[in-house]
């Protein structure tokens, strides 16, 4: 943890505004000290918008490699990222470095929450903001934290600033009090934000919603089914989401932060610097509108396979061809492709306008699911959150994914795992989906890869190790 700490406590002074356009945009300012830079509500805000700042470095393509490459649904050739293809193929080390940035991005972002948490409620100001703004801190630390706990087990687990990296040896807390601090902030959190935001540039902040919601996953992911199921049913029933009837405009860059968008971390074309590189890292070869460029993740052919027939969500993310603006056909030379990113208006060559959806309303109806069949097996509550789902998939169609019934309570949460992969596929969650359902390694081995059980944590970067000996690793590492 010493190299995170001093790069934390150089970092995190480096503060940033708010810009508009719904986007908390990146304005870097001087370096700011504790001391001259909590005075006032503009400080307070200036800081919240620092976190979610930071947030930017791991939602997006990082997240989508830790989080879909060990699964069955994605895949990237090796030609264009050899070093995400050690992780596609279980063939990573500790050395591997996309765990080293995760976690490093993960701390500075933790950091910049704590001083945000420290510091707020000293100043003076009107009170509901400051509560407001120190709930929205509170949120995005538990969020990297569920993360950091989910990827690599036990964690040091920081909730003071960081002012001193001298002799600093910080251990492994257990996951028990990492989750402990996780659920605590959640339901901190979810006591002082709002329902939503009508003011162009605070669109996008963390709501009452998305609180109540990463709260459910992170009882889900502790199966925790009661909870799970009670937190889940709090965002239904609220009525404050609802899917989008077209699946399609989930992701269209012109549509974003629609009804279904719980939560999603904020990319614009004001500046290319402010985009998002989803759609390059997807693109079939030479379709990307800049430079007629493209990217080396694609969809597997057995997620391609999978899908019913007539089910649209097939037709809208998954492609073979790409027809351009001025009519020109692209080919793949080397299978389907994820098209949910795609974005004919992008800005730079890995810059494009796509939020990072972090958490959605079809997420929290098949979370809800999931929970009640654990509970009691397949409810009519059960069967209405995932036929939901299903129905959207037809698109008012007689073919497509029926509604199901009559499932025994295995059944039913094989279709809930099936579902999330359809629905899902390259949003960040597939990793998480198997561990949790315990289906990680006889995924890896279908595809014919010799996994063990210590393929289940990532395994702690070999830098934060050896700049902080009080780090242990996970077993086989």
């Amino acid at each position: 943890m010493n190299r995170i700490l001093y790069l934390l406590t150089f970092l995190s002074g480096l503060l940033v505004t708010v810009g508009c356009q719904s986007n908390l945009e990146e304005v870097p300012l001087s370096f700011l000290s504790e001391s001259n830079s909590f005075n006032n509500a503009a400080d307070a805000t200036t800081a919240i918008n620092a976190v979610y700042d930071r947030a930017k470095a791991i939602y997006q393509m990082p997240m989508i490699i830790l989080g879909d490459l060990s699964g069955e649904d994605l895949w990237v050739r090796s030609d264009g990222d050899p070093v995400a293809n050690e992780i596609d193929q279980f063939k990573y080390t500790a050395s591997t470095n996309y765990f080293d940035s995760f976690y490093t991005s993960s701390y500075v972002t933790i950091d910049r929450a704590n001083r945000v948490i420290e510091n707020v409620p000293k100043i003076q100001m009107d009170t509901k903001l400051r509560d407001q703004i120190v709930g929205e801190a509170k949120f995005l630390r538990a969020l990297h934290y569920f993360n950091l706990v989910q990827a690599f087990g036990d964690v040091p687990l920081v909730v003071k600033t960081t002012t001193d990296v001298v002799n600093v040896k910080i251990p492994r807390d257990p996951t028990d009090k990492v989750y402990q601090q996780i659920i605590q902030d959640l339901q901190d959190a979810e006591k002082v934000l709002p329902v939503s935001y009508t003011a162009a540039g605070e669109i996008g902040r963390a709501t009452v919603g998305a609180a109540k919601s990463i709260l459910a996953k992170v009882y889900l992911t502790r199966k925790d089914w009661t909870n799970a199921a009670a937190k889940a049913k709090e965002v239904i029933d609220a009525k404050t989401y609802s899917l989008v009837p077209d699946y399609k405009d989930v992701f269209t860059p012109e549509k974003e932060n629609g009804p279904e968008h719980i939560f999603s971390i904020q990319f614009s074309c004001i500046q290319p610097k402010y985009g998002s590189s989803m759609a390059s890292n997807f693109a079939i070869y030479f379709s990307y509108p800049i430079n007629l460029t493209g990217g080396s993740f694609q969809v597997t052919d057995s997620y391609a396979n999978s899908f019913v027939a007539g089910d649209y969500r097939k037709q809208v993310a998954v492609i073979t061809q790409k027809t351009l603006a001025d009519g020109t056909v692209v080919q793949s030379r080397t299978g389907p492709h994820l098209d949910k990113y795609w974005d004919y208006n992008a800005c730079g060559s890995s810059s494009a306008r796509n939020n990072f959806l972090v958490i959605r309303y079809a997420d929290v109806l098949l979370m809800y699911a999931e929970a009640l069949n654990e509970l009691n097996g397949p409810s009519a509550e059960a069967y209405n959150a995932i036929n939901l789902v299903r129905a959207r998939a037809r698109k008012g169609a007689s073919t497509g994914p029926q509604d199901l019934a009559g499932l025994t309570q295995a059944q039913f949460r094989d279709a809930v795992l099936q579902e999330r992969s359809w629905e899902l596929a390259g949003e960040g969650h597939r990793r998480w989906d198997l561990l949790r359902t315990g289906k990680l390694l006889a995924a890896a081995q279908k595809q014919g890869y010799a996994v063990t059980d210590k393929y289940l944590l990532f395994p702690i970067p070999t830098f934060e190790r050896d700049a902080n000996p009080a780090l242990t690793q996970n077993p086989g590492f």
